[in-house]
């Protein structure tokens, strides 16, 4: 799964790029399609450690290169005023996934074997292919040259800021998401109830998206600052793992999946906002981020438990998840300390 993180790290940067000048849904569609083809090929002839790790690496690179993609095809097709939800509705689609996934061991690979699972996940991946509509068409008409002078360019400072600021919040959501069922179980909860457990924290989590995208669209700004704010319940909340108390689990995944891991939605709608005409190359960016965490998150997290308990990583957590909350806080700074000190080529904004 590292691989899988990594190889979407390296992608998404330059992926933005790409989706700004032959648009988005051209991007998402050869994506959807390579996405079909690692699934099949799972399915078909991953009989080895390394032929499934080489796969994995593949499907890595259709889910890094097609984030951005998807954030463009979003502004393009959607009026202003109901991109905030559009993005918690794409965002969505995550624990929306997670769930389905869970759901696919039952119900396909404990029947008719975990093959079927993902070949039926690549007639899905294909259908979402042919399925995509065409979109507003970014540069395709224009000279190499002429697209590259108008494509304007994108301030460092703050869209690397929010950056590690996402790494370091997606690496604690991640953890969360890895041992959570394990922390439970731990703490004595039963295996069933645990698996519940989970499901609810992706109910709360798919809730938060939508509702944080639909405030977004009618909040109309200052939104690194609510990110931040959710950022330290999150912190909050991890810090009620750490406490080790059986009943504290319930309302602390509540928390934790839902102010927690909530934000993204947001995030990227406050990074579109701030770089308008450089969407794709901006949260490409800070996609990367997120990947990097979701790679060394769960990594870190399961180092510490192995050496020290589910105490100290549930602390290291919750640092990370402040230390997130102030990083959004410093780009937003730092965006505003740029302001209007912008030119033709270099995006700013409060």
């Amino acid at each position: 799964m590292g691989s899988f993180f990594a190889a979407a790290s390296v992608v998404s940067i330059a992926s933005g790029s790409l989706a700004e000048r032959f648009g988005g849904e051209i991007i998402m569609r050869i994506c959807a399609v390579v996405a079909a083809l690692s699934l099949l090929g799972i399915a078909i002839i991953a009989h080895t450690y390394l032929t499934m790790l080489i796969l994995l690496v593949v499907a890595g690179v259709a889910t890094g290169a097609n984030q951005p993609a998807v954030n463009l095809f979003v502004i393009d097709a959607v009026r202003p005023s109901r991109r905030g939800f559009a993005l918690g509705v794409k965002q969505a689609a995550i624990p929306v996934s997670t769930l389905l996934a869970g759901l696919a061991v039952p119900l396909v690979a404990l029947t008719i074997g975990w093959h079927w699972a993902y070949g039926f996940a690549a007639v899905m991946a294909i259908i979402v292919a042919a399925a995509i509509p065409p979109g507003k068409s970014r540069g395709i008409s224009k000279s190499a040259q002429h697209a590259e002078i108008a494509r304007p360019k994108i301030a460092i400072a703050p869209i690397a800021a929010l950056t590690v600021a996402m790494a370091f919040g997606a690496g604690a959501a991640n953890a969360l998401g890895a041992f959570l069922v394990e922390n439970a179980v731990h703490a004595h909860w039963s295996p069933g109830n645990a698996g519940l457990l989970a499901a609810l924290g992706s109910a709360a989590g798919l809730i938060s998206r939508l509702v944080g995208g639909y405030m977004a669209d009618r909040r109309g700004g200052r939104h690194l600052p609510v990110i931040a704010a959710m950022m330290g319940l999150g912190a909050v909340g991890y810090a009620s793992f750490a406490m080790g108390v059986p009943w504290l689990i319930l309302p602390a995944t509540i928390v934790c999946y839902g102010a927690g891991w909530g934000w993204n939605g947001v995030f990227n709608f406050a990074v579109i906002v701030n770089h308008p005409g450089a969407e794709g190359r901006a949260t490409g960016t800070t996609q990367a981020g997120a990947y990097i965490g979701s790679v060394v998150g769960p990594l870190a997290f399961g180092y510490v438990v192995d050496h020290a308990s589910f105490a100290a990583a549930w602390s290291m957590t919750s640092v990370a998840a402040l230390f997130a909350a102030a990083g959004m806080l410093y780009g937003r700074h730092l965006l505003m300390k740029n302001r209007g000190k912008s030119d033709a080529s270099v995006i700013i904004a409060g």
